[in-house]
């Protein structure tokens, strides 16, 4: 009898060891979300984030012809956008993606000779900001469809 105490009182030390070890049970949720993720829900939220533009400069100048850009960026079961005032730098919608999984530069419908790299990005302003800054080249050449030069787009959530 005494070694059948022995046995069950080791045998509950070592259970309780084990329970503490592993911190009492219990699931801890989803971890930390990855970089990409992070950067997802930062840029296009949940459902859907609308970035305006503060200022839009072509080669340090203002530039012309996008007044009340916007650019709604979405994220839930594939990645989207539409945009508003926005040519000839994006189309008015389609596809965006990371280019080649850098999160800090996007692509918008596969167009990877305008690489739009993603800065100065302030979640915790209020109104969240970002700046977009994209050395544009003109797939259909002259200015009539637009000039190419970097273009700088200072852009707040809205």
């Amino acid at each position: 009898m005494i070694k059948i105490k022995n046995y069950l009182l080791a045998f509950t030390a070592i259970a309780v060891m084990f329970t503490l070890a592993c911190g009492g049970g219990g699931d801890d949720g989803p971890g930390e979300p990855t970089a990409e993720e992070q950067r997802l829900l930062d840029l296009a939220g949940t459902t859907g984030v609308t970035w305006t533009a503060v200022s839009i400069t072509q080669d340090g100048a203002p530039a012309n012809g996008f007044d009340n850009f916007s650019l709604t960026l979405r994220s839930s079961t594939s990645l989207t956008y539409t945009a508003n005032n926005s040519t000839p730098l994006i189309a008015a919608s389609g596809p965006w993606e990371f280019n080649n999984g850098n999160i800090n530069q996007i692509i918008f419908n596969g167009d990877s000779d305008n690489v739009f790299n993603v800065s100065n990005l302030n979640t915790t302003a209020t109104p969240a900001t970002v700046t977009l800054t994209v050395n544009f080249t003109n797939p259909n050449g002259g200015t009539a469809a637009g000039a190419s030069g970097t273009y700088v787009l200072n852009l707040q959530a809205q």
